[in-house]
């Protein structure tokens, strides 16, 4: 029998800094799932083990944090676990198919439980944000909750799908009488800018899944940015086609662009005494130096002299 990416107690100890006893105590509960026992004396864990003592531990701190109590019902890391419970796709977890959207008034009412729940992630994060906030939120009940979304899982994954068509759908709008590259190129700096609050919590869970080496969160965060950065890989190719920018990787450049526009946003969202125009007109210099062509330069500088914003 192969055993890769399988532990003895002793690894998973090391690996997580939980100690045995409190591992057996968690299978014993129920809060942890039980081993593949290859004899009397020997089991061996796995990955999806250390990935649920994390989300047990996260639990733990987040209580910990909001309470003065040094002890932590058994119950309550159950029900939060339960609840808002790590986004690592279990491996029997087959994609379930997307319901009828033929009825308008039940696509209306999953839009404003969605929309909802951007709000509270953006202001309180996916971890921190419950089935209760949400339905408080819409003025619904868990039940009605329940008859839209199997758990706060599926209601992610259909965040992510929404928030995406919603993005895309903005930007093509926005430009499609526009003409000018940089007029195009600062349309689609304000709407990433406009949805990021919600945009983002969204991509930092993600993150942390691939940060883990969970193959969903991966698929997901790729498509995902393959999604939002299509029109900007798009608008990068024209310019490189019209000289106006240097022939380089497309897709690199899009990301770099992204890390940079997401770099202006946490400054300015931590330092008040930078604003999102002069934390973009620097960032902009400087991919305007590295880019452009001399072409792509004389362009510029003529749009911003005529637009007073030399």
């Amino acid at each position: 029998m192969t055993l890769k990416n399988q532990f003895k107690i002793k690894e998973l100890e090391i690996a997580t800094g939980v100690p045995r006893s409190t591992i057996h105590h968690y299978v014993n509960q129920g809060l942890l799932h039980r081993p593949l026992k290859t004899s009397h004396t020997m089991a061996y864990y796995d990955d999806t083990h250390i990935k649920r003592l994390e989300a047990i531990q996260k639990v733990k701190l987040e209580y910990l944090k909001r309470t003065k109590s040094t002890r932590i019902p058994l119950d309550y890391i159950k029900h939060k676990l339960s609840e808002t419970y790590s986004l690592v796709k279990p491996p029997d977890d087959a994609p379930q198919a997307s319901p009828d959207n033929a009825d308008p008034k039940r696509q209306q009412k999953k839009e404003a439980i969605i929309e909802a729940t951007l709000q509270l992630y953006a202001h309180r994060g996916y971890y921190l944000t419950n089935i209760r906030d949400i339905v408080r939120a819409v003025g619904i009940t868990s039940p009605t909750f329940y008859r839209y979304f199997k758990d706060k899982r599926e209601l992610f994954v259909e965040t992510i799908e929404y928030v995406v068509r919603k993005y895309t759908k903005e930007i093509k709008e926005a430009m499609k009488n526009e003409k000018d590259p940089t007029q195009r190129s600062k349309i689609m700096f304000k709407i990433f800018y406009a949805h990021y609050p919600m945009m983002g919590e969204i991509l930092n869970q993600l993150r942390s899944g691939v940060i883990i080496g969970d193959p969903w969160s991966c698929e997901r965060l790729s498509r995902l940015y393959r999604e939002m950065m299509g029109n900007l890989i798009r608008e990068l190719q024209g310019g490189m086609r019209n000289g106006i920018i240097r022939k380089i990787d497309p897709v690199l450049m899009a990301y770099f662009n992204l890390a940079v526009n997401e770099a202006a946003i946490h400054l300015t969202s931590m330092d008040k005494s930078y604003s999102i125009d002069v934390a973009m007109s620097f960032a902009g210099e400087i991919l305007n130096n590295a880019f452009l062509t001399d072409k792509g330069n004389k362009e510029f500088n003529v749009f911003y002299k005529s637009s007073g914003q030399d």
